[in-house]
């Protein structure tokens, strides 16, 4: 069972982010939130880990968490952390033992007394919730691995992505998708987690449109491309590393547009 809540302190609270603009507030109470559920009430110390977390997907959404992280974070050994926050929740686990030694005691003392063995009454309330996954690591480096592969996806973004896919699909000749299965369901949603969401999908499309070879427009049509292929992990990681770009566009492409590159190096590319 996960703890539903973590103390606040209005007047406190306030005193110290009365500055802060709305989407600030927001930002903060968010990677508060994040910490809360993190073990030892921490985060990595890796921007683009918390950027994926928190679903900042532009610029200034970005911007506003680097504010709050600068100002109310501390970074220590790799890991942000807030000194207010450490201090609730180390108190919470403290409490939370206390209440759990108390009612181990008590249940012995009644086994004693009955000669049956039982559970005692006394029970802890719920500890500290599931931890938010950490991000992986490339066996042999440091580097992160793609993006945060168990962020959720909604179920509104992933029929956003069948429709966008639907859209492209009438251009480009390839066949629509006519039914979502659960299996067909979990690896678009793997695959939007790879690239960040609708606007890597979006981008992953737009590559796709542009590919003669994916779309048959070469001397010696290939025909096999379909939602399904696409959902696959090696095929998506390829289309993003540009393996089916033209050949006139495959230079100009890594070099010129950043976002790609980015998108493409989430997808594992990298």
């Amino acid at each position: 069972m996960s703890l539903a809540y973590f103390p606040m302190y209005p007047d406190d609270f306030e005193a110290d982010t009365a500055h802060l603009t709305l989407a600030e507030d927001g930002a903060y109470n968010r990677l508060l939130r994040l910490c809360w559920r993190t073990p030892g009430c921490s985060i990595p110390a890796d921007r683009q880990w918390i950027y994926r977390r928190l679903r900042a997907l532009s610029d200034d959404d970005r911007a506003v968490i680097d504010t709050v992280l600068d100002e109310f974070f501390v970074e220590s050994d790799a890991r942000f952390s807030n000194a207010r926050l450490t201090k609730e929740w180390v108190a919470a686990n403290e409490a939370h033992e206390r209440r759990k030694n108390a009612g181990s005691k008590g249940g012995k003392n009644k086994s004693l007394k009955t000669k049956e063995t039982c559970d005692s009454n006394a029970q802890a309330k719920p500890k500290q919730p599931e931890p938010e996954p950490e991000p992986e690591v490339r066996e042999g480096s440091n580097e992160p691995l793609s993006a945060d592969a168990a962020a959720p996806v909604h179920a509104s973004e992933a029929s956003e992505a069948v429709s966008a896919y639907n859209t492209a699909a009438e251009q480009a000749g390839w066949p629509k998708v006519q039914r979502m299965s659960p299996a067909r369901t979990r690896a678009l949603k793997a695959r939007l987690r790879d690239c960040g969401g609708i606007e890597g999908w979006q981008h992953a499309l737009k590559r796709a449109i542009d590919s003669d070879f994916l779309c048959a427009r070469t001397p010696k049509p290939w025909t096999g491309f379909s939602f399904d292929w696409m959902t696959k992990a090696a095929n998506f990681t390829k289309l993003m590393e540009g393996n089916y770009d033209n050949r006139d566009r495959q230079a100009a492409n890594s070099e010129s547009d950043p976002t790609l590159r980015a998108i493409a190096r989430a997808a594992g590319a990298f």
